[in-house]
């Protein structure tokens, strides 16, 4: 698939074209109409921002309306969780910092280029850590309602950030158990992945659990 920057930036950052030798990169980057013409086929587009940047959902939102098929790589230079939520939030495929090196560039790219979403386990901790932060304990309550004891466990450590090696020692069981659970847990709740199972098991974003 192809590769296209888009970035703020004079000059495009060197492992990036370490990482892809025949990206296409664009710089000074500020408007669609170059990207619009490049985009006709799938490509994923990494998004160099700004740091700071308040307009990132209409960012994201310009590119995939002009290319709706192409999934978008948020390229920041501060990665935190409130940048990363926004990110996807308004549709980005994935979040990483513009300093990564080219086989994590690699890595991000075969992730969002099978439809799934890249994210990083750093970020993912405290981007978890924040929402749970927030949760709303009567929302949780309701949802965890319609797991098992077990499912409820596996849902609410995946919630905090806690991988699967990591809640697999806390319960005291094995990794392939609690890739079951998380299959069942993901059809019960009507969830796609760990980020939407985390927005919804804090009452984030709403639900509409299988009757089972």
């Amino acid at each position: 698939m192809k590769q296209i920057f888009l970035s703020y930036r004079a000059e495009a950052l060197p492992r990036w074209r370490e990482a892809f030798v025949h990206a296409d990169i664009h710089c000074n980057y500020n408007s669609g109409t170059i990207f619009a013409r490049l985009a006709r086929n799938s490509a994923v587009v990494w998004l160099h921002v700004l740091p700071g940047a308040t307009d990132l959902a209409q960012q994201i939102g310009g590119v995939k309306n002009m290319a709706p098929s192409c999934p978008v790589v948020i390229l920041s230079n501060t990665p935190n969780e409130i940048e990363g939520l926004s990110a996807f939030s308004a549709g980005a495929a994935g979040y990483c910092n513009a300093l990564a090196v080219p086989e994590l560039l690699h890595q991000v790219a075969l992730v969002v280029e099978q439809g799934g979403l890249w994210i990083g386990q750093d970020l993912i901790k405290r981007l978890f850590g924040a929402i749970s932060a927030r949760a709303d304990l009567a929302d949780t309550a309701n949802i965890l309602i319609h797991l098992s004891p077990r499912e409820a466990q596996v849902a609410q450590a995946v919630a905090r950030g806690s991988t699967n090696k990591e809640i697999a020692q806390a319960l005291g069981i094995t990794e392939r158990t609690v890739k079951a659970h998380l299959s069942v847990v993901f059809e019960k709740l009507d969830v796609r992945d760990r980020l939407q199972l985390s927005l919804v098991v804090n009452g984030v974003e709403p639900s509409t659990p299988s009757k089972r």
